[in-house]
């Protein structure tokens, strides 16, 4: 409860301290009025220096009224914590310019380094390489000049959607039928997935309309 506070002010023994014991808590108290608080002339210290007086108490309550404390009446961890919070504050006064120099370091943000899997995320779209083989499939497709080669490669993409395609010679040349041929697979598999969802549904219709409860030729309808 008090170690932090105790470690700011730079107490000898802050993780040791235990506010229990009457002896170690009078003991603090009398460091904080010799080393940080000074409220009391040196000479007018001696009721709080002689913690082991029966008059100790005494003057110690003295002391927390004589520092219009708040917690004057409270407890003896109140009392204590507040003359802490008290010297921290004193600390920083007396110290203000060294403390407003201080600079907490921020953490560095660490980007993460995220590989692709996609190899067109790896293409450089300005390579002599890419612009080549962009000038040869849109040559054999029938797409006109753009001095931007991802423009001529978005419109070489509509044109294999939507316009029919010959059925070109299966040779190294043709560079255009591979992805004419993917295109042609997905198409297939499209139709595949659409018969599959027909057929299934056919056949929940056979089920609903088979169920006596729903079909008056076969029974009663209902329960």
């Amino acid at each position: 409860m008090y170690r932090l506070k105790l470690t700011a002010l730079g107490h000898p023994n802050p993780k040791s301290f235990d506010c229990e014991d009457v002896k170690e808590y009078r003991s603090v108290v009398l460091w904080l009025e010799d080393q940080k608080i000074r409220h009391y002339k040196i000479e007018d210290r001696d009721g709080l220096r002689n913690i082991d007086s029966d008059n100790w108490q005494n003057a110690y309550d003295l002391y927390q009224k004589d520092l219009v404390s708040p917690v004057a009446d409270g407890t003896p961890n109140e009392q204590l914590n507040w003359l802490l919070s008290y010297a921290v504050r004193l600390e920083f006064a007396d110290n203000v310019t060294k403390y407003k120099a201080v600079k907490i370091e921020e953490p560095k943000k660490v980007t993460p380094n995220v590989v692709s899997s996609n190899p067109l995320d790896n293409l450089n779209f300005s390579s002599p390489a890419f612009v080549n083989g962009v000038e040869r499939v849109c040559a054999l497709s029938g797409i006109g000049p753009h001095p931007d080669p991802k423009f001529r490669i978005a419109a070489l993409a509509k044109v294999l959607k939507t316009s029919p395609h010959p059925d070109y010679p299966n040779t190294e040349v043709s560079v255009i039928k591979q992805p004419k041929d993917v295109l042609e697979l997905i198409f297939i598999q499209n139709l595949r997935d659409l018969q599959t969802s027909i057929n299934e549904a056919l056949v929940a219709v056979q089920t609903v309309t088979a169920d006596p409860r729903t079909d008056t030729k076969l029974g009663k309808v209902g329960r």
